[in-house]
């Protein structure tokens, strides 16, 4: 009888252990399921697009421009494009700028012989609103009081023009970079 126990602890038995046919096979039902649920939207979308047709035929049409006067257009100049320092914070910052304005085309000769004339005299102006800038304004995300600050003294150098028009439309500023100097 110890021979039988013996056997019968060395089989396990049936009831005990798992069935092995749930583990190996792949669940073909749900697998089959999901690729229809698949196919079948495939479908419907494919029938959405189709049923609401394509879109409208794009039709050009001829577009009247006015005459445009040359001297009316804008144009730009640039004014300065040099380095000047900044003691505001106690350190030594050279801002490197690129001034430029904006000009309407009728008033570009006339600009143009100012900054022959005059243009050791607009550069100490720029430099000299550099020089006097808090170290936030010359930060600032969109510059404008830098920009108001130089348009202010540059439209102040050109005057108006003979209609009676700024002949300074707005300034631009490019270029304006900061970097300690006493490093």
């Amino acid at each position: 009888m110890a021979d039988k126990d013996a056997k019968d602890k060395a089989k396990p038995d049936a009831e005990n252990t798992p069935a092995e046919g749930a583990k190996k096979g792949l669940p073909i039902k749900t697998i089959a399921i999901v690729a229809a649920l698949l196919v079948v939207e495939a479908v419907v979308v494919v029938g959405v697009v189709t049923l609401a047709g394509s879109p409208a035929q794009v039709q050009g049409g001829q577009v009247d421009l006015a005459p445009v006067d040359e001297g009316e257009t804008v144009g730009e100049v640039l004014i300065v494009k040099d380095k000047f320092p900044n003691h505001s914070t106690g350190r030594v910052w050279l801002w490197d700028i690129e001034l430029q304005v904006q000009i309407k085309e009728k008033n570009r000769d006339f600009i143009e012989q100012l900054l022959d004339e005059r243009g050791a005299e607009i550069k100490t102006g720029v430099s000299r609103i550099i020089r006097n800038a808090h170290q936030t304004q010359l930060q600032e995300p969109n510059l404008e009081t830098l920009s108001r600050q130089f348009l202010r003294y540059l439209r102040d150098v050109a005057g108006t023009d003979a209609d009676g028009e700024e002949r300074i439309i707005n300034v631009l500023l490019p270029q304006l970079v900061g970097f300690p100097a006493d490093f």
